[in-house]
């Protein structure tokens, strides 16, 4: 068998096996969040938020108000203490209602409780 012929079935292969991923993970809601940032903020969002900074303009946070404030959020590591074994204390970035915000979170593992907001 000549090379030609083994790309042609390589080739043929993968094109099947492409194919079939498409179709077993279309419609579905298939995510891959490598990045810290993104596992984060994907772990964050799936929590309960409890709010304990009783000068928070962020009153109430529902599933909605919590998808805005976390669509474009950044995770500061720098000012987050992410070396605790109970509840990591998180800072997080973000735009919301055309204003920047600066949120303070200790997340544990059932909840996130909001501890500051600026």
């Amino acid at each position: 068998m000549n090379i030609l012929n083994r790309i042609g079935y390589y080739l043929g292969g993968f094109a099947i096996g492409l194919i079939i991923v498409f179709f077993v993970f279309n419609g579905k809601r298939t995510q891959c969040h490598y990045g810290p940032q993104a596992r984060v903020i994907d772990n964050i969002s799936q929590k309960e938020w409890v709010i304990i900074d009783s000068t928070s303009v962020l009153f109430p946070i529902d599933s909605l108000k919590k998808r805005q404030l976390l669509k474009g959020a950044k995770i500061d590591f720098s000012a987050s203490d992410t070396s605790l074994d109970s509840c990591k204390i998180y800072s997080i970035k973000t735009s919301f209602n055309n204003s920047k915000q600066s949120i303070l979170v200790k997340n544990c593992k059932n909840q996130v409780i909001v501890i500051e907001t600026k």
